[in-house]
């Protein structure tokens, strides 16, 4: 990827620079067509896992839940925001999901074409199409993942934070503010690292004898109308006090449990085929290191706080990743692009980052993209619907109550338009092997309180548990809960749809009479 230039490089030839241009429009082509390719494989994902839970709690929020106080979910505000705006693009169809996480993926790739345009735009394009292709090479099940959209509102942040230096315009700088801020309403860290640039960005500015004050204050005033949004939400819902003690006491519970050691984090901090990229990347930045600007400094901060954000989550998660991802394949994009200016060794490593991304990322991504599974997973949700409206839709609103984390149960639920008994969203704590917590006795007794009320008249039980294998035994972990089941409530049926993936219906004794069968 050689520098947009009208000019060729020094020294270069007019055959090699039509050698160039060629290899120029192949790779477009090529990065265009995996991008394509994707898109088609993919487009029929369904919405999975983690997309099912904010979607549901939005639903219930609709139906007059309010989040936090009565609905028990650890996602901040902005993961509600995410799939509203999800909704609102594209509406509330599994295709609609599905676009929206392609288009997040298109913004995460327009952002890192302004952010290469001075040195090479060819550079965001090769950056953001292998980046589209790793998100996409998760699965279905990470489809519009919540790092995911903190990933693609850091890009484009960044991208009108170098537009608004370039161009000595500080009135952008309102979207880098409004950009970050958002982001820190789905994990707060991200704050930290607006302030940051915005620091750097006023440094900058001095040093240009410019003035900084105002690219200030109009970064801030945008981070102020993401936080009048954060606080606005939370106010008109009167929610703000359960949100500080649900950060305080179930998120703080979540955020300890399955974490790994230093070891599997490291190992598993960058996907296989992406690892081959990294050596030839650093190598080309010592080489480069003459044409470093505050730009790329910025960058390289990117990735700081992506393997910041990655190491203090501490699960190793893939979609814990994406920050770092997303902002290493754009750094090395642009070393690519300046090495392949030069003679010798640097533009041969350059050639070679450009083989490894387009002959083994690109590759490997569409493979795994091509055998992306998803059917036994959703079918827990087809089946689910089908049994519920056996037993009748009509006669479950507010009656059925799911005790499952993310494997379909609450989308089935959504599908059928049906509101839960209560708006516990997961059973974790429920179920917890840690029975002497407070946190876990403190939800326990919160629910079997309820329980004694108002008790559901079916329960939808996956068969999964966190941290463990999948096994129905886990409501022994709550000997009073598996006893009350046991003498309240019958088994309709039990559905298996592999080892992994099972649920069975409950039914209250009595709450049917007038349906036989249940």
């Amino acid at each position: 990827m050689a520098a947009q230039s009208n000019s060729e490089p020094p020294g270069e030839s007019r055959v090699e620079g039509g050698v160039r241009g060629l290899l120029r429009v192949l790779l477009i082509v090529a990065l265009l067509a995996a991008f394509a390719f994707m898109v088609v494989r993919s487009l029929h994902w369904p919405l999975l896992a983690d997309a099912q839970v904010m979607r549901y709690a939005n639903f219930l929020i609709d139906h007059g839940f309010a989040p936090y106080r009565d609905i028990l979910d650890i996602n901040m505000p902005g993961t509600y925001f995410s799939d509203r705006a999800a909704v609102f693009l594209f509406g509330t169809s599994d295709l609609g999901w599905r676009m929206y996480d392609i288009f997040l993926m298109v913004s995460a790739t327009v952002g890192m074409i302004a952010i290469a345009w001075p040195t090479d735009w060819l550079a965001g394009l090769f950056g953001g199409v292998l980046f589209a292709l790793l998100h996409a090479a998760d699965g279905p099940t990470g489809t519009g993942e919540r790092d995911l959209f903190i990933t693609v509102l850091m890009i484009v942040g960044y991208a009108f934070l170098f537009y608004s230096v370039r161009r000595g315009r500080p009135g952008w700088m309102v979207f880098l503010g409004f950009c970050m801020g958002m982001a820190a309403t789905v994990k707060p860290t991200t704050a930290s690292l607006g302030f940051l640039l915005l620091a750097m960005a006023g440094v900058v500015l001095h040093k240009r004898r410019m003035r900084a004050m105002p690219t200030m204050l109009y970064g801030l005033l945008g981070a102020g109308a993401a936080a009048a949004i954060f606080f606005g939400f939370l106010l008109r819902h009167h929610s703000l006090a359960a949100f500080i003690e649900i950060t305080r006491s179930i998120t703080a519970y979540y955020a300890r449990l399955d974490r790994v050691g230093w070891v599997t984090l490291v190992r598993e901090m960058v996907p296989r085929p992406m690892r081959l990229l990294f050596p030839i990347g650093i190598a080309l930045a010592v080489m480069n290191r003459r044409e470093w600007n505050w730009e790329r400094w910025a960058l390289m901060l990117g990735v700081a706080m992506g393997a910041f954000s990655y190491f203090l989550q501490g699960k190793g998660f893939t979609h814990h990743r994406y920050e770092l991802m997303a902002f290493s394949l754009l750094w090395f994009a642009i070393e690519f692009s300046i090495a392949a200016r030069r003679r010798g060794a640097a533009r041969w490593l350059a050639l070679a980052g450009v083989a490894v991304g387009m002959a083994v990322v690109v590759p490997k991504c569409l493979m795994q993209i091509q055998h992306a599974t998803y059917a036994k997973l959703f079918s827990f949700t087809t089946d689910a619907e089908a049994d519920l409206r056996r037993i009748g839709v009509d006669r479950l609103q507010g009656r059925v109550q799911c005790l499952d984390m993310t494997d379909g149960c609450l989308n089935a639920l959504y599908r059928l338009g049906l509101v839960q008994n209560t708006g516990v969203m997961g059973d974790t704590l429920f179920f917890s092997a840690d029975n002497a917590s407070p946190i876990v006795q403190h939800y326990r007794k919160l629910y079997w309180d309820h329980l004694q009320v108002d008790p559901p008249d079916v329960f939808l039980m996956s068969n999964e548990l966190f941290l463990d294998a999948p096994t129905f035994d886990k409501v022994q972990r709550w000997p009073p809960f598996a006893e009350y089941l046991a003498e309240h409530y019958d088994l309709y049926c039990e559905r298996r749809m592999d080892e992994k993936f099972a649920y069975r219906i409950y039914v209250r004794k009595g709450s049917f009479a007038d349906r036989p069968g249940l």
